[in-house]
């Protein structure tokens, strides 16, 4: 049967307007990427032993999938596997010559971690925001280091090197988001994240990752 121009606009405006919740109960995956800036959080044992120290980030992505379980309306939890790139950048200066160094450490791991999500409907419920937070373990994928000074920069992997940092990190991570749904089946998720490594480094350094990502998320 074919549908005059009108009826089909009256459907796509009624299956619009109609509640494709986002807070349905349904069990969801999802995919996600974008940008992280990674920093070290605390400097100071390197400060003692320079002139100064000027702190920077390193910009790297991070990737992932993951399977959220509705426990009641609204709240659930979020189990997740990520690639991310964390690590920092610094430079200091010689005691004695006042030479300037510039640092660069390079960390990746394969993240997983568990958040509870709280989420908070919108008008018409097919949008909600909703929080996140939860405990991950990182296993390091990757490790270099590079030192660059007066022009000349050398970076080495970490195990060739006197780098000797713990390949786990552990931490808590907490962000805000907001999912759209666009089907009755999948929506897209736009999420701030920040992720607090509790592992020690080295001399009380410890990671920390701000991330920026997008995603889809899919109804089972």
């Amino acid at each position: 049967m074919k549908l005059s121009p009108r009826l089909s606009a009256v459907i796509v405006v009624v299956a619009w307007l109609s509640p494709a919740s986002v807070l349905d109960g349904q069990t969801k995956v999802g995919i996600h990427g974008g940008l992280a800036a990674a920093r070290f959080s605390d400097l100071d044992a390197i400060a003692d032993l320079s002139a100064g120290v000027d702190e920077g980030s390193r910009t790297g992505v991070r990737v992932g999938v993951s399977a959220a379980v509705s426990v009641s309306e609204g709240f659930g939890i979020r189990f997740e596997g990520n690639y991310v790139q964390a690590g920092g950048r610094y430079a200091l200066a010689d005691i004695a010559t006042n030479e300037r160094f510039d640092v660069g450490i390079d960390l990746d791991y394969f993240r997983v971690a568990a958040m509870a999500r709280a989420a908070f409907p919108l008008e018409n419920r097919r949008a909600a925001v909703y929080l996140l937070a939860g405990p991950f373990v990182g296993f390091r994928t990757g490790c270099s280091g590079a030192l660059a000074a007066e022009g000349v920069s050398v970076s080495v992997p970490c195990d060739e090197s006197e780098i000797d940092l713990p390949t786990t990190d552990v931490g808590v991570s907490g962000g805000i988001g907001i999912e759209v749904g666009v089907s009755s089946d999948m929506g897209v998720a736009l999420e701030a994240l920040y992720d607090v490594g509790l592992q020690d480094l080295e001399d009380g350094m410890q990671n920390r990752v701000f991330s920026f990502v997008a995603g889809l998320v899919f109804s089972l």
